[in-house]
C-alpha cells in the first residue's frame, strides 16, 4: 500500500493558476476591444466612402447627361431645350448633406431627377458646391456660390474625408483618403 500511496504523491499534477487564467482572460478582452473599435473605424469609413461614390455617380451621370442632350423624361416632365444639368449640394434641416441633379431648362425651369442625402449627422463638407454641367461640354463651377475655374468640395468623417475636384472644363476627380 505504501507504494501505491507514494507514487501519487511523486505524480505532478498540472492545472492552471487563477493568475493565469486571469491574465489570459485580460490579454483576450484587450485584444478584442481593440479589434471591435478598429472594426467599427473600418466601417464608418466604407459609409463615408460609399457616400463619395453615390455623389461621383451623380455627378458623372450629370456630367453624361448635359453632354447627351438630356431633356427629362416622364417621371420628371421635360424641357424644349436644355440650359444645363445641375448638381448642388445642401444642408437639410437636420444639418444633413444632400446632394441634388437637376435639369435647368432654357426658359429657367428645372426637373429634378436625382437627390442623395448623406444620413450621418457628424458628417462634414467643407464648402457648398454647385456645378452646371453645359450642353456642349464644359461647367461652371460655384463654390460657396462664388465661381471658380476649379476646386474642390470635401466631405469627411472622423480622419477621413472624401474629395471632390471639379473645373471648368467638366472634369471630376474624387480621391479617397
Amino acid at each position: 500500500m505504501t507504494s501505491s500511496l507514494s507514487r501519487s504523491f511523486l505524480r505532478k499534477e498540472s492545472a492552471f493558476t487563477l493568475v493565469e487564467l486571469l491574465i489570459t482572460v485580460s490579454i483576450m478582452v484587450v485584444s478584442l476591444t481593440v479589434g471591435v473599435t478598429n472594426y467599427l473605424r473600418f466601417l464608418d469609413k466604407q459609409r463615408l466612402y460609399q457616400s463619395g461614390s453615390n455623389i461621383e455617380a451623380i455627378f458623372k451621370d450629370a456630367r453624361n447627361k448635359a453632354q447627351n442632350g438630356f431633356l427629362g423624361n416622364e417621371d420628371v416632365g421635360f424641357c424644349s431645350k436644355l440650359g444645363a444639368i445641375e448638381v448642388s449640394s445642401a444642408l437639410d434641416a437636420s444639418n444633413k448633406i444632400s446632394s441634388t441633379a437637376r435639369v435647368r431648362c432654357s426658359d429657367g425651369s428645372f426637373l429634378t431627377y436625382d437627390s442623395y442625402t448623406i444620413d450621418q449627422t457628424d458628417t462634414l463638407l467643407n464648402q457648398s458646391f454647385k456645378i452646371s454641367f453645359l450642353p456642349m461640354r464644359g461647367a461652371v463651377v460655384l463654390l460657396n456660390n462664388i465661381p471658380v475655374s476649379s476646386g474642390s468640395a470635401i466631405i469627411s468623417r472622423g480622419g477621413s474625408k472624401v474629395t471632390f475636384n471639379l473645373d471648368q472644363g467638366g472634369t471630376i476627380d474624387v480621391k479617397y483618403e
